[in-house]
């Protein structure tokens, strides 16, 4: 097998492993914003149905970013051995690569996803599941464990590693904020067409003020890692990492533009016109497509180039 073919094929394990990743802390993020406890007794069924939908879709993704998390060791594996396929499970480099920093990332996320399906299915198992605050404090804390999990991966291979530890804090953070904003994008779409306008308008309008931090975190850490990882302004524009970074910004700087959209124009229409819950599902259905593709050059710059010397 060729060096490109190794390359897509890692390229494509580091995508789907971050959809495992966003369909977790996503889902959990929103199964903790709106609850029973912010609706109606008569409409604790439309919570119900909605969590549910959220565990399906998270156990599919969580299963998939599974899957993609073993096979992307297998690969590395193979790509390192450079003897095709069967170098995939030569076994002196499969204990090379075990015992390092990639195996250690593979078995960490391998843990954080069995424990994100675990609890996805027990919730699709429970009649009325998160209905009362013990429980909220329980799931609460599961997920914060999940969470750490996923996102201290992050710290453990790639161009993050040789950063300071202060640099580490705030990537993780950075980690936590991204993939809780790009999970949330399916669940928001959904309660567009299962909740009333009043429930809408309130998930909405939390979620919109836990989005105003979240953006200035993505802007000022997003910024840091910039000034860290390329040497000069030149490297930004003339170097191949230096323009799949210009280009991830983008996307970013789209979905700013949806967040204030949504924020300060349709989020308010909600309540005011009749169709504003459906122009509201729409755009948030273009920032997903957005955010894809945020996902997809992310998976490209943290595998295919490196940042400049």
């Amino acid at each position: 097998m060729t060096p490109e073919i190794w390359t897509t094929l890692l390229i494509l394990n580091k995508f789907l492993v971050y959809l495992g990743i966003a369909a977790a802390i996503g889902g959990f993020s929103m199964m903790l914003l709106f609850t029973h406890l912010d609706a109606l007794p008569t409409r604790y069924y439309v919570v119900r149905q909605w969590q549910t939908s959220i565990s399906q879709y998270g156990v599919l993704f969580i299963t998939v970013g599974l899957i993609a998390n073993i096979f992307d060791f297998f690969v590395q594996v193979g790509n390192m051995s450079e003897t095709g396929l069967k170098g995939m499970t030569e076994p002196i480099m499969l204990n090379m690569l075990w015992v390092s920093s990639v195996g250690t990332l593979t078995l960490v996320r391998a843990i954080a996803f069995v424990l994100a399906a675990a609890m996805m299915i027990y919730i699709l198992r429970l009649t009325n599941p998160l209905n009362s605050k013990t429980e909220l404090v329980l799931f609460g804390l599961f997920a914060l464990i999940v969470i750490l999990l996923l996102s201290a991966s992050f710290t453990l291979s790639g161009h993050t590693n040789t950063l300071g530890f202060g640099s580490i804090a705030l990537i993780t953070l950075h980690v936590v904020v991204a993939f809780a904003w790009l999970g949330s994008l399916l669940p928001l779409i959904n309660a567009c067409t299962s909740f009333n306008r009043n429930e809408l308008y309130v998930l909405m309008d939390r979620f919109g003020r836990f989005a105003s931090w979240g953006v200035t975190i993505l802007l000022i850490v997003g910024s840091g890692m910039l000034v860290q990882l390329l040497p000069n302004i030149d490297a930004l524009f003339y170097s191949p990492y230096g323009q799949l970074f210009m280009l991830k910004i983008s996307g970013v700087l789209m979905l700013l533009v949806f967040a204030f959209a949504h924020k300060f124009f349709l989020v308010p229409h909600i309540v005011q016109k009749e169709n504003g819950h459906i122009k509201l599902r729409h755009s948030i259905f273009a920032e997903a497509c957005v955010g894809l593709l945020v996902l997809i050059t992310t998976s490209v710059v943290t595998t295919a180039v490196g940042p400049p010397m």
